[in-house]
């Protein structure tokens, strides 16, 4: 190309010819090293912690960790791709315990916390009426084909509502951090070359294991167990403290800590997120009965929380944001898009 350009403004022996030329390949060259640095802008990883909720997140209070990419985008929820400029940015992945035979699902990030596609959509006050119904549709627009009309309610497939409106149900916390377009090309011909096949298993392919092995891909080494404080689970509270590990040992990766505010409503509050010993330790339900029936065992989980478990998700320097962040490096090629209808999953 630049060749092609250099050619047909070749100089003449003229003087000021041969200043304009000069102007002119110096210009070009700005313009084209611009277009060059926009097609390979970086793009970004954000590690999403959950905060526990309902009866689950009372036994369990682990959280649940997905991961959110903004240059990657999806033909179907299983079935990735580049982002096209022309669409909304970016899917979150995460790993499911039931949602048929599949071990995870990419929903579009505006979707997956306020299930609607656009910020001025996001209700100001959600009750559990009205976020049955946001689910609904977006499990009839998006979903059809992966859960057809009857069998939402199916035992096996009874987590898809997992994958809309999570902030209608928790607060998340988010870390952020720089990727490269190289890198999302091999994690999606990675992802779509593997079988999408149900591994769950609560100790050893969880949700927090599945970021853990996402954040490991483009940046090996990042995130291991907690082998004392959670007793060598992966918990999404130890993918969040390794992210931001990673982010002072690199300051170059510009970490950035979100965190998502639970969205107004009747629907009860989400809980802070625990480690393994933590939840132990500082749940009256276990600790209580534990200390009655086995005191070692208490003693025990202080020791270890002590020795590795002390992290906070909740941080001061953490940056608050709404459904408006989400949406802002897209509204241009968003603007195209009629009301209710998608550029992102083909119906």
């Amino acid at each position: 190309m630049f060749s092609g350009m250099l050619f047909v403004l070749k100089p003449t022996d003229n003087t000021a010819s041969t200043r304009l030329h000069k102007a002119c390949v110096a210009t070009i060259l700005l313009v084209c090293i611009a277009a060059l640095i926009t097609t390979r802008a970086d793009a970004s990883m954000t590690v999403l912690i959950g905060e526990p909720y309902g009866g689950f997140g009372t036994m369990l209070p682990v959280g649940h960790a997905v991961v959110y990419l903004d240059r990657v985008c999806a033909d179907t929820p299983l079935h990735l791709r580049m982002c096209r400029p022309d669409e909304p940015m970016g899917v979150v992945i995460s790993r499911y315990h039931h949602l048929r035979e599949f071990d995870w699902m990419a929903s579009p990030v505006m979707e997956y916390l306020y299930a609607v596609e656009r910020p001025e959509q996001v209700p100001e006050f959600v009750t559990r009426e009205s976020e049955r119904a946001l689910r609904e549709r977006f499990r009839e627009d998006y979903l059809r084909s992966v859960i057809p009309d009857g069998t939402e309610h199916l035992k096996q497939e009874d987590e898809w509502y997992e994958t809309a409106g999570a902030a209608f149900d928790r607060r998340l916390w988010g870390y952020q951090i720089h990727t490269t377009i190289e890198q999302d090309e091999r994690f999606i011909a990675v992802m779509n070359a593997r079988p999408n096949l149900r591994l769950y298993h609560v100790r050893t392919a969880n949700c927090a294991t599945f970021a853990a092995d996402i954040v490991n891909f483009y940046f090996p080494g990042t995130v291991r167990a907690n082998v004392i404080a959670d007793w060598g689970i992966v918990t999404p509270k130890q993918v969040a403290r390794s992210m931001i590990a990673f982010g002072a040992a690199h300051p170059e990766a510009q970490l950035r800590v979100l965190e998502v505010p639970q969205v107004p409503g009747t629907l009860r509050r989400s809980r802070p997120t625990r480690g393994i010993s933590e939840f132990f330790l500082k749940t009256k339900r276990y600790s209580a009965t534990l200390a009655i029936i086995q005191p070692e065992a208490v003693i025990a989980a202080l020791v270890t929380y002590e020795a590795g478990g002390r992290f906070h998700l909740e941080s001061a320097d953490a940056e608050r944001v709404g459904p408006e962040f989400w949406m802002e490096r897209a509204e241009e090629g968003a603007s195209g898009v009629a009301d209710g209808e998608s550029n992102l999953f083909e119906r």
